[in-house]
């Protein structure tokens, strides 16, 4: 049965009833010093933008909370870019020369298992608390997410393909050109995405353990004063910046991807 777009709105819409009644209900029972509002978490979303005196108190300037969501969105963005660059071509370069797949693979299985909290005390030693740090720790997971992931799309393309084209007189160059990077844009399309997200909680917790500024620092100065609705005002903007990032990202995707058939909603 399809889903007609009014239906998908209406229960978009009771979804979103469903969770500010909850949270509604939440604050009622915990109490606002605990769980803050709603409607007091919106109120500190617009007005600590651009000036917050608890912020300023605490020393984190007197803009309030834009220059240090400039300074997240632009070093995560920076970061996972350079990342998700250098894991696609490392990925790429091991799906064609299986030498250096077999070489590359079992460290870097090995690696991407440890978790990025458990790491990031080592960038800090390593590097100290500096951007530099920051941006080798998000460089460092992006990367793994999609050696992973570009590895795993080219294993993914049937083998029929490959067959087919050789057939047609192909070499081995123009069927890893023409047959299998096209077939792996839609799943590496998914991995970006994933990565990016990741990007977003590695630069607040390496922000949360040393950083001149940055939403992981406002958290830092916002606890010590237990200001909970400015902290999720802070959350929700990080949130709105994710969304849109993801957005525009999703529709260069299917740009890239308009070749494929859509599948409608059952």
């Amino acid at each position: 049965m399809r889903i007609g777009k009014l239906q998908v709105n209406l229960l978009s819409f009771l979804g979103i009833g469903i969770f500010l009644a909850v949270w509604y209900f939440l604050s009622n029972r915990l109490g606002s010093m605990r769980l803050p509002p709603p409607h007091d978490v919106i109120y500190m979303f617009f007005t600590s933008l651009t000036f917050s005196r608890e912020l300023l108190v605490q020393g984190g300037g007197n803009q309030g909370l834009l220059p240090h969501l400039i300074y997240t969105f632009t070093r995560t963005l920076l970061g996972g870019a350079v990342g998700i660059a250098l894991g696609t071509l490392v990925g790429l370069a091991m799906g064609w020369s299986q030498r250096l797949r077999y070489f590359l693979e079992p460290p870097i299985e090995l690696i991407r298992t440890i978790p990025p909290l458990a790491a990031a005390p080592f960038f800090l030693m390593w590097l100290g608390p500096t951007p530099i740090s920051h941006f080798s720790m998000l460089v460092f997971y992006t990367f793994l997410i999609l050696v992973i992931n570009t590895l795993e799309a080219i294993r993914n393309v049937p083998l029929v393909y490959h067959q087919y084209a050789a057939t047609m007189g192909a070499s081995r160059a123009q069927i890893f050109r023409t047959v299998v990077l096209p077939a792996i844009v839609p799943e590496l399309t998914g991995a970006v995405r994933v990565a990016i997200g990741v990007c977003w909680g590695i630069q607040v917790v390496v922000e949360l353990l040393g950083a001149p500024r940055g939403m992981g620092q406002v958290f830092n100065m916002l606890l010590s004063v237990q200001r909970l609705s400015l902290i999720m005002a802070g959350i929700l903007w990080i949130t709105v910046m994710a969304v849109a990032v993801d957005f525009v990202f999703t529709r260069f995707a299917r740009f890239l991807t308009r070749w494929q058939p859509v599948h409608s909603s059952a």
